[in-house]
């Protein structure tokens, strides 16, 4: 026996309540990951509702009901609507709500990438490469994949995401030596001067290359950096002399740390002083 039409309306007027109460929570600082929680329970009759909150801009700024809403939206796996949000964003002029923003951008691409699928993966590559947001970069790391390294070893020159692109790289291993070995060695264009930002990237790379390690016979390939015009850069080159340098290497590296200490802060001179002592006392029990 078929339901009437009242009961039938009665139905669809308890689901929307149960729908608008759940959203409302969800929208609640004080509740709303109990909200995230009775949003889930719904299935995927409130995709509507969450893709509504997803889209809607918020000027302030504020991103975490909206965030919640794109982990709602994957843990009923409605992976198509993140996919339509994430590709749908544009630029946004006003700084704080383009901070905002990003987040959700972040939150949404993490949420994605839950959905271990090739299209999911290139959607981040491809966002990744012309926007580097942390949880972009979160998201796409999570593939592990070896074709993505390049794009975490660009990602070294932006102060925003630095930090999540050394932990991802670091995660690779040795996977990514040759490609941070090759990013240390780069100087840019010859005819320019060096940027900070491009700097930076060396630096990161080779710290994150003391920090995996190398095959000893790629010292000679990184030796030339310990004359590099970066004092910064010099002073981790002659940290990898120190380890894998000859007597001879050794000898040019405490030469060139007496030079970088002219002009250091009382940090850098610390440990230039530290790396000073160990070459000498390794030099002097050979």
């Amino acid at each position: 026996m078929l339901p009437s039409p009242n009961a039938q309306e009665s139905k669809r007027e308890s689901l929307q309540a149960r729908i608008e109460h759940a959203v409302g929570r969800l929208k609640s600082l004080r509740d709303g990951d109990t909200g995230l929680l009775e949003v889930v329970d719904l299935g995927p009759d409130v995709v509507p509702a969450l893709r509504r909150l997803l889209f809607e801009p918020e000027p302030s700024g504020l991103h975490q009901v909206r965030s919640l809403a794109a982990e709602a939206l994957a843990a009923v796996g409605a992976f198509d609507v993140l996919a339509d949000f994430l590709v749908s964003r544009e630029p946004i002029a006003d700084p704080v709500e383009r901070l905002g923003e990003e987040v959700v951008i972040g939150a949404a691409a993490r949420a994605i990438a839950r959905l271990r699928e090739e299209w999911v993966y290139r959607l981040l590559s491809v966002l990744a490469t012309h926007r580097c947001i942390t949880g972009v970069l979160a998201g796409l790391g999570s593939f592990h994949r070896k074709d993505s390294i390049e794009i975490f070893i660009r990602a070294l020159s932006e102060d925003e995401v630095r930090l999540t692109a050394e932990a991802i790289l670091r995660g690779f291993g040795r996977t990514a030596r040759s490609a941070l070995i090759a990013a240390a060695l780069d100087r840019g264009n010859a005819d320019r001067s060096e940027s900070e930002s491009h700097l930076r990237k060396r630096r990161s790379a080779l710290g994150l290359l003391l920090e995996i390690g190398i095959p000893p016979k790629k010292w000679l390939v990184l030796r030339p950096l310990m004359e590099d015009s970066d004092r910064q850069i010099a002073f981790l080159a002659c940290r990898f002399c120190f380890e894998f340098g000859s007597a001879q290497d050794l000898a040019r590296s405490a030469r060139r740390l007496i030079d970088l200490r002219t002009g250091a802060d009382w940090l850098e001179r610390e440990r230039i002083d530290d790396l000073l002592k160990a070459i000498r006392s390794a030099t002097s029990s050979d």
